[in-house]
């Protein structure tokens, strides 16, 4: 297949208004909305106010934004820091930073954690199912945009975007929008079923299930950048592996009864 798709979805008083950047607005809304439904169940009589869920949600939507933005010259691109500083503030220029943009949201929910004494690992499981069912978007808003492309391929699904080249590439960032699909699936079941009621389980299972999922699909992605053997994007979930690994050592809900019985 030639891919070869607008990314502008449509144009409003001269100003064009991409699937990429509608993807982000999706993103905010459904955190701010379901996110409230599930913390009303998260957090029973401790759930924040309307007014403060508002603040919470809108601070990591933020946040997320500037720490994605910052990650992707942390992480892939760094001597832009030193060359060209001011192109990490033209977002429209694209790049961001999927880990990046989770630190700078958790950053914010640990100020925001503290002010309220509130658990931070209880404010993470709130969001973690919108994050994920708003990344199978976000995926797709790549492959759209003809962007993260995938290494070449001779397999009868490969994709060619003629503005890079005419190589014949795996749509890996389709792959990734269904890695976010199983993810948040799986992640609405375990919440469904009331293991949520295990503090940080689903934070746990959704860096432990991102960080593998999208170790594999790297073997299928243009590496933007190497870590000794490993991509960069490798080497990252790596490391959300390892903290899964830890938080779920840390805490009961991983010696107790999460593998054993059914909460009913």
């Amino acid at each position: 297949m030639i891919w070869n798709f607008d990314p502008v979805a449509f144009s409003f008083l001269g100003l064009d208004i991409r699937w990429y950047g509608l993807v982000y607005i999706f993103g905010f809304f459904l955190a701010l909305l379901w996110g409230n439904k599930i913390q009303a169940t998260l957090l029973g009589k401790k759930k924040l106010t309307k007014d403060q869920f508002e603040t919470l949600a809108f601070g990591m939507f933020f946040c997320g934004v500037l720490g994605g933005r910052v990650g992707e010259f942390l992480f892939y691109s760094p001597e832009t820091f030193v060359q060209n500083p001011l192109e990490i503030l033209k977002i429209w220029h694209g790049g961001m930073s999927i880990h990046g943009g989770i630190l700078g949201a958790v950053g914010y929910a640990f100020f925001f954690s503290r002010k309220h004494k509130i658990s931070l690992l209880r404010l993470l499981d709130v969001f973690v199912i919108p994050l994920a069912v708003a990344l199978i978007f976000g995926r797709l808003a790549n492959f759209v945009n003809g962007e993260l492309v995938g290494r070449a391929t001779g397999t009868d699904w490969g994709v060619i975007f003629p503005h890079l080249d005419n190589v014949l590439r795996h749509p890996s960032q389709l792959y990734e929008s269904g890695k976010n699909l199983i993810l948040s699936g799986f992640l609405f079941f375990l919440f469904h079923k009331g293991y949520g009621k295990y503090i940080g389980m689903l934070t746990a299972v959704f860096l432990a299930g991102y960080g593998i999922l999208r170790f594999i699909i790297e073997f299928f992605r243009e590496p933007s950048g190497m870590i000794w053997i490993l991509t960069t994007g490798q080497a990252l979930c790596v490391a959300m592996i390892i903290f899964a690994f830890l938080l779920a050592q840390s805490h009961d809900f991983w010696k107790n009864d999460f593998c054993k019985t059914q909460i009913r």
